[in-house]
Protein backbone atom coordinates (compact mmCIF):
# COMPACT_ATOMS: atom_id res chain seq x y z
CA UNK A 1 0.00 0.00 0.00
CA UNK A 2 1.23 3.54 -0.78
CA UNK A 3 1.37 5.67 2.36
CA UNK A 4 2.50 8.73 3.50
CA UNK A 5 2.90 9.30 7.39
CA UNK A 6 3.38 12.82 8.54
CA UNK A 7 4.37 13.75 12.27
CA UNK A 8 1.35 15.68 13.43
CA UNK A 9 3.78 18.10 15.38
CA UNK A 10 3.82 20.78 12.73
CA UNK A 11 3.85 24.25 12.29
CA UNK A 12 0.63 24.13 10.90
CA UNK A 13 0.48 27.79 8.39
CA UNK A 14 4.10 26.86 6.81
CA UNK A 15 3.21 23.35 6.95
CA UNK A 16 0.32 23.81 5.30
CA UNK A 17 2.00 25.27 1.32
CA UNK A 18 3.51 21.03 1.32
CA UNK A 19 -0.05 19.29 3.14
CA UNK A 20 -1.55 20.90 -0.56
CA UNK A 21 1.21 18.83 -2.40
CA UNK A 22 0.59 16.19 -0.94
CA UNK A 23 -3.16 15.95 -1.34
CA UNK A 24 -2.50 17.50 -4.64
CA UNK A 25 0.30 14.77 -6.22
CA UNK A 26 -0.60 12.03 -3.86
CA UNK A 27 -4.44 11.40 -4.75
CA UNK A 28 -5.04 7.87 -4.09
CA UNK A 29 -2.37 7.42 -1.37
CA UNK A 30 -3.24 6.77 2.55
CA UNK A 31 -2.16 9.94 4.25
CA UNK A 32 -1.36 8.96 8.24
CA UNK A 33 -0.72 11.13 11.16
CA UNK A 34 1.44 9.39 14.01
CA UNK A 35 3.58 10.15 16.08
CA UNK A 36 5.60 7.16 16.88
CA UNK A 37 7.84 7.26 14.13
CA UNK A 38 9.15 10.56 14.61
CA UNK A 39 9.91 10.25 18.26
CA UNK A 40 13.40 10.28 17.82
CA UNK A 41 12.67 14.02 17.04
CA UNK A 42 12.73 15.94 19.78
CA UNK A 43 9.83 19.37 19.88
CA UNK A 44 10.22 20.55 22.90
CA UNK A 45 10.46 24.44 22.61
CA UNK A 46 9.26 26.68 20.20
CA UNK A 47 12.81 26.64 18.05
CA UNK A 48 11.97 22.92 17.61
CA UNK A 49 8.52 23.48 16.10
CA UNK A 50 9.55 26.18 13.77
CA UNK A 51 11.88 24.24 11.82
CA UNK A 52 10.19 22.33 10.09
CA UNK A 53 7.80 19.01 9.94
CA UNK A 54 9.06 15.49 8.85
CA UNK A 55 7.37 12.51 7.07
CA UNK A 56 7.82 8.91 5.70
CA UNK A 57 7.03 7.70 2.28
CA UNK A 58 6.15 4.02 2.30
CA UNK A 59 5.53 2.37 -0.81
CA UNK A 60 6.04 -1.63 -1.91
CA UNK A 61 8.00 -2.43 1.67
CA UNK A 62 10.26 0.55 1.51
CA UNK A 63 10.18 3.51 4.00
CA UNK A 64 11.94 6.47 3.22
CA UNK A 65 11.64 9.75 5.84
CA UNK A 66 11.86 13.45 4.56
CA UNK A 67 12.26 16.75 6.29
CA UNK A 68 10.91 20.17 5.24
CA UNK A 69 12.93 22.73 6.85
CA UNK A 70 10.64 25.96 6.91
CA UNK A 71 13.10 27.68 9.09
CA UNK A 72 14.17 31.81 8.03
CA UNK A 73 17.34 31.55 9.43
CA UNK A 74 19.98 29.53 6.98
CA UNK A 75 20.41 27.15 9.58
CA UNK A 76 20.89 23.13 9.32
CA UNK A 77 18.81 21.59 12.17
CA UNK A 78 22.46 18.42 12.35
CA UNK A 79 19.70 16.37 14.06
CA UNK A 80 16.85 16.23 12.12
CA UNK A 81 19.28 16.00 8.73
CA UNK A 82 20.69 12.98 10.57
CA UNK A 83 17.39 11.70 11.19
CA UNK A 84 16.34 11.69 6.95
CA UNK A 85 17.04 10.61 3.83
CA UNK A 86 16.21 13.66 2.21
CA UNK A 87 16.25 16.73 3.37
CA UNK A 88 14.18 20.15 1.54
CA UNK A 89 15.03 23.11 2.63
CA UNK A 90 13.65 26.69 2.31
CA UNK A 91 16.87 28.79 2.74
CA UNK A 92 19.82 27.10 2.48
CA UNK A 93 22.71 29.29 1.07
CA UNK A 94 25.04 28.37 -1.85
CA UNK A 95 27.42 26.42 0.45
CA UNK A 96 25.04 24.30 2.23
CA UNK A 97 23.90 23.07 -1.13
CA UNK A 98 27.27 22.19 -1.95
CA UNK A 99 28.23 20.86 1.01
CA UNK A 100 25.35 18.43 2.05
CA UNK A 101 24.07 16.02 0.07
CA UNK A 102 20.90 15.20 1.33
CA UNK A 103 20.07 18.38 1.13
CA UNK A 104 17.23 19.92 -2.01
CA UNK A 105 16.33 23.89 -2.32
CA UNK A 106 12.87 23.67 -2.34
CA UNK A 107 12.12 27.72 -2.52
CA UNK A 108 9.96 30.16 -1.29
CA UNK A 109 6.32 28.97 -0.25
CA UNK A 110 3.58 30.79 1.88
CA UNK A 111 1.03 29.77 3.89
CA UNK A 112 -3.24 29.23 2.45
CA UNK A 113 -6.37 27.60 3.83
CA UNK A 114 -6.59 24.15 3.52
CA UNK A 115 -10.39 24.03 4.82
CA UNK A 116 -13.31 26.18 6.48
CA UNK A 117 -12.66 27.15 10.20
CA UNK A 118 -14.40 24.68 11.43
CA UNK A 119 -12.50 21.99 9.81
CA UNK A 120 -9.08 23.48 10.66
CA UNK A 121 -10.32 23.60 14.14
CA UNK A 122 -11.04 19.60 14.06
CA UNK A 123 -7.91 18.78 12.34
CA UNK A 124 -5.76 20.89 14.81
CA UNK A 125 -7.63 19.11 18.02
CA UNK A 126 -6.79 15.93 16.12
CA UNK A 127 -3.19 16.59 15.61
CA UNK A 128 -2.59 18.20 18.95
CA UNK A 129 -4.01 15.24 21.23
CA UNK A 130 -1.88 12.63 18.82
CA UNK A 131 1.63 14.47 19.39
CA UNK A 132 1.34 16.26 22.94
CA UNK A 133 2.70 13.70 24.85
CA UNK A 134 5.68 14.15 22.73
CA UNK A 135 5.89 18.28 22.28
CA UNK A 136 6.80 21.43 25.10
CA UNK A 137 3.77 23.39 22.53
CA UNK A 138 1.03 24.32 24.34
CA UNK A 139 -2.70 23.91 22.53
CA UNK A 140 -2.84 27.43 22.50
CA UNK A 141 0.15 27.91 20.25
CA UNK A 142 -1.41 25.12 18.34
CA UNK A 143 -4.56 26.61 17.76
CA UNK A 144 -3.57 29.86 17.20
CA UNK A 145 -1.48 28.97 14.11
CA UNK A 146 -3.75 26.83 13.05
CA UNK A 147 -6.44 29.35 12.34
CA UNK A 148 -3.88 32.07 11.73
CA UNK A 149 -4.49 29.86 7.73
CA UNK A 150 -8.13 30.98 8.16
CA UNK A 151 -7.96 34.42 9.38
CA UNK A 152 -4.94 35.68 7.71
CA UNK A 153 -4.44 33.63 4.69
CA UNK A 154 -6.44 32.48 1.79
CA UNK A 155 -7.52 29.07 -0.35
CA UNK A 156 -4.47 29.19 -3.16
CA UNK A 157 -7.25 29.34 -5.96
CA UNK A 158 -7.53 32.94 -4.84
CA UNK A 159 -3.73 33.72 -5.92
CA UNK A 160 -4.33 31.62 -8.98
CA UNK A 161 -6.84 32.91 -10.53
CA UNK A 162 -6.82 35.77 -13.46
CA UNK A 163 -6.81 39.44 -12.95
CA UNK A 164 -6.59 42.07 -14.78
CA UNK A 165 -3.76 44.82 -14.37
CA UNK A 166 -4.62 48.66 -14.05
CA UNK A 167 -1.80 50.74 -15.45
CA UNK A 168 0.28 53.22 -13.79
CA UNK A 169 -1.38 51.90 -10.39
CA UNK A 170 1.08 50.14 -7.78
CA UNK A 171 -0.42 48.34 -4.77
CA UNK A 172 2.45 47.51 -2.10
CA UNK A 173 1.99 45.78 1.89
CA UNK A 174 5.09 45.07 4.03
CA UNK A 175 6.15 45.37 7.59
CA UNK A 176 8.76 47.78 8.60
CA UNK A 177 10.80 45.39 10.59
CA UNK A 178 13.65 46.41 13.63
CA UNK A 179 16.75 44.54 13.17
CA UNK A 180 20.51 45.44 11.51
CA UNK A 181 19.27 44.10 8.23
CA UNK A 182 16.25 45.04 7.61
CA UNK A 183 17.72 48.55 8.85
CA UNK A 184 20.04 48.76 6.07
CA UNK A 185 18.55 46.39 3.37
CA UNK A 186 14.86 44.82 3.90
CA UNK A 187 13.20 48.14 5.24
CA UNK A 188 15.37 50.52 2.65
CA UNK A 189 15.06 48.90 -0.14
CA UNK A 190 11.13 48.96 0.26
CA UNK A 191 11.07 52.55 1.30
CA UNK A 192 12.83 53.15 -2.37
CA UNK A 193 10.62 51.49 -4.06
CA UNK A 194 7.93 53.11 -3.06
CA UNK A 195 9.56 56.71 -3.44
CA UNK A 196 10.90 55.81 -7.15
CA UNK A 197 6.71 54.16 -8.05
CA UNK A 198 5.91 58.06 -6.63
CA UNK A 199 8.41 59.40 -8.42
CA UNK A 200 7.56 57.75 -11.47
CA UNK A 201 4.06 59.77 -11.05
CA UNK A 202 2.61 56.14 -10.35
CA UNK A 203 -0.99 55.36 -7.91
CA UNK A 204 0.18 54.10 -4.98
CA UNK A 205 -1.85 52.29 -2.39
CA UNK A 206 -0.69 50.25 0.75
CA UNK A 207 2.11 51.31 1.92
CA UNK A 208 4.74 50.34 4.93
CA UNK A 209 3.04 48.82 8.53
CA UNK A 210 4.38 50.37 11.24
CA UNK A 211 4.98 48.43 14.23
CA UNK A 212 3.79 49.72 17.70
CA UNK A 213 5.23 48.51 21.11
CA UNK A 214 8.15 48.66 23.76
CA UNK A 215 9.83 45.24 22.11
CA UNK A 216 9.82 46.91 18.81
CA UNK A 217 11.86 50.09 20.93
CA UNK A 218 14.04 47.62 22.76
CA UNK A 219 15.45 45.83 19.61
CA UNK A 220 15.71 49.39 17.53
CA UNK A 221 15.67 52.59 19.47
CA UNK A 222 15.42 54.48 16.32
CA UNK A 223 12.56 52.52 14.86
CA UNK A 224 10.22 55.79 14.90
CA UNK A 225 13.08 57.42 12.39
CA UNK A 226 10.49 55.31 9.75
CA UNK A 227 7.46 57.94 10.29
CA UNK A 228 9.35 60.76 9.17
CA UNK A 229 11.26 59.43 6.78
CA UNK A 230 8.49 57.15 4.97
CA UNK A 231 5.85 59.34 6.13
CA UNK A 232 3.88 59.43 2.69
CA UNK A 233 3.70 55.38 2.73
CA UNK A 234 3.09 54.31 6.41
CA UNK A 235 -0.14 52.42 7.57
CA UNK A 236 -1.32 51.50 11.15
CA UNK A 237 -3.66 49.33 11.03
CA UNK A 238 -3.79 46.00 9.32
CA UNK A 239 -5.09 45.73 5.95
CA UNK A 240 -7.94 43.58 4.47
CA UNK A 241 -6.10 40.21 3.18
CA UNK A 242 -8.49 39.64 0.18
CA UNK A 243 -7.94 43.28 -0.85
CA UNK A 244 -4.47 42.94 -0.22
CA UNK A 245 -4.74 39.76 -3.15
CA UNK A 246 -6.75 41.42 -5.04
CA UNK A 247 -5.09 44.92 -5.36
CA UNK A 248 -1.44 43.27 -5.41
CA UNK A 249 -2.72 41.63 -8.64
CA UNK A 250 -3.98 44.43 -10.08
CA UNK A 251 -0.63 46.17 -9.70
CA UNK A 252 1.13 46.74 -13.22
CA UNK A 253 4.37 45.97 -10.48
CA UNK A 254 5.75 44.61 -7.60
CA UNK A 255 8.75 44.55 -5.18
CA UNK A 256 10.39 41.86 -4.04
CA UNK A 257 13.58 42.40 -1.57
CA UNK A 258 15.15 39.30 1.24
CA UNK A 259 13.54 39.65 4.40
CA UNK A 260 14.67 40.01 7.68
CA UNK A 261 16.82 37.35 8.51
CA UNK A 262 18.03 37.51 4.52
CA UNK A 263 15.46 34.70 3.97
CA UNK A 264 12.84 34.03 1.00
CA UNK A 265 9.58 36.18 2.16
CA UNK A 266 6.48 34.78 1.87
CA UNK A 267 5.86 37.97 -0.91
CA UNK A 268 8.18 36.09 -3.26
CA UNK A 269 6.19 33.11 -3.75
CA UNK A 270 2.74 35.19 -3.85
CA UNK A 271 4.18 36.82 -6.53
CA UNK A 272 5.19 33.96 -8.64
CA UNK A 273 2.03 32.58 -8.01
CA UNK A 274 0.14 35.43 -9.14
CA UNK A 275 2.20 35.65 -12.10
CA UNK A 276 3.56 38.92 -11.22
CA UNK A 277 6.34 41.76 -13.34
CA UNK A 278 8.58 41.29 -10.45
CA UNK A 279 11.47 43.93 -9.70
CA UNK A 280 13.72 42.27 -6.79
CA UNK A 281 17.29 43.37 -5.53
CA UNK A 282 19.56 40.30 -5.48
CA UNK A 283 18.67 37.30 -3.75
CA UNK A 284 20.72 35.65 -0.89
CA UNK A 285 19.22 32.05 -0.39
CA UNK A 286 19.63 29.52 -3.37
CA UNK A 287 16.54 28.47 -5.42
CA UNK A 288 15.61 25.54 -7.13
CA UNK A 289 17.07 26.88 -10.32
CA UNK A 290 17.75 30.50 -11.50
CA UNK A 291 15.65 33.41 -11.96
CA UNK A 292 16.65 34.98 -15.28
CA UNK A 293 17.03 38.40 -15.38
CA UNK A 294 14.40 39.98 -17.67
CA UNK A 295 12.41 36.60 -18.14
CA UNK A 296 11.42 35.81 -14.48
CA UNK A 297 12.19 38.79 -12.64
CA UNK A 298 13.25 42.55 -13.36
CA UNK A 299 16.73 42.24 -11.00
CA UNK A 300 18.01 45.96 -9.41
CA UNK A 301 21.81 45.81 -8.13
CA UNK A 302 21.32 49.48 -6.52
CA UNK A 303 19.07 51.95 -5.39
CA UNK A 304 19.61 53.84 -8.73
CA UNK A 305 18.16 51.01 -10.65
CA UNK A 306 14.98 51.11 -8.95
CA UNK A 307 13.08 53.97 -11.06
CA UNK A 308 14.32 52.78 -14.21
CA UNK A 309 13.00 49.51 -14.02
CA UNK A 310 9.79 50.97 -12.31
CA UNK A 311 9.20 53.26 -15.48
CA UNK A 312 10.10 50.55 -17.98
CA UNK A 313 7.49 47.92 -16.72
CA UNK A 314 5.33 50.71 -16.25
CA UNK A 315 5.66 51.80 -19.80
CA UNK A 316 6.38 48.71 -21.73
CA UNK A 317 3.57 46.32 -22.00
CA UNK A 318 5.08 43.67 -23.50
CA UNK A 319 7.99 43.72 -21.18
CA UNK A 320 5.82 43.89 -18.43
CA UNK A 321 3.79 40.25 -19.94
CA UNK A 322 6.95 38.89 -20.80
CA UNK A 323 7.60 39.12 -16.85
CA UNK A 324 4.54 38.21 -15.82
CA UNK A 325 4.61 34.72 -18.02
CA UNK A 326 8.19 34.27 -16.82
CA UNK A 327 7.48 34.49 -13.27
CA UNK A 328 4.17 32.09 -13.33
CA UNK A 329 6.39 29.50 -15.56
CA UNK A 330 8.94 29.53 -12.61
CA UNK A 331 6.28 29.27 -10.81
CA UNK A 332 4.48 25.63 -12.25
CA UNK A 333 8.05 24.34 -13.07
CA UNK A 334 9.71 25.03 -9.50
CA UNK A 335 7.68 26.66 -7.09
CA UNK A 336 3.55 24.98 -6.76
CA UNK A 337 3.01 22.73 -3.82
CA UNK A 338 2.12 19.14 -5.69
CA UNK A 339 5.67 20.04 -8.28
CA UNK A 340 7.80 20.78 -4.31
CA UNK A 341 6.48 17.31 -3.63
CA UNK A 342 7.21 15.66 -6.76
CA UNK A 343 10.57 16.97 -6.45
CA UNK A 344 11.41 15.72 -2.62
CA UNK A 345 9.85 12.13 -4.25
CA UNK A 346 12.28 12.30 -7.24
CA UNK A 347 15.38 12.87 -4.78
CA UNK A 348 13.90 10.11 -2.50
CA UNK A 349 13.72 8.14 -5.41
CA UNK A 350 17.23 8.40 -5.97
CA UNK A 351 18.13 7.03 -2.80
CA UNK A 352 16.34 3.84 -3.50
Amino acid sequence: MKQIIIDPRLKYNYASWYLLGIKRLLKGWKIVYEVSPFKGIKYENTADYNSGFAFIISNKGQEKKVFVDTEDVAKIFEDRYEWCDVYGMVNPTTEQVAEYDKLIAIGPEFGVTLGSRFSTIISCLKLFFKGCKYSGISFKGYLRDYLYTNIRRRPIEAYECETKVRHNYIFHASTLWYNKFAATDTNMYRGEFLKACKKAGINIEGGLFYVNGESVLKEMPDYPKYKEEYKDFIYESRLSMDDYIRKTKESVVVFNTPSVCECHGWKLAEYLCMGKAIISTPLTREMPATLEHEKHVHFVNSVDEIYDAVVKINSDEDYRKQLEEGAREYYKKWIAPEVVIWRLLEKVSEQV
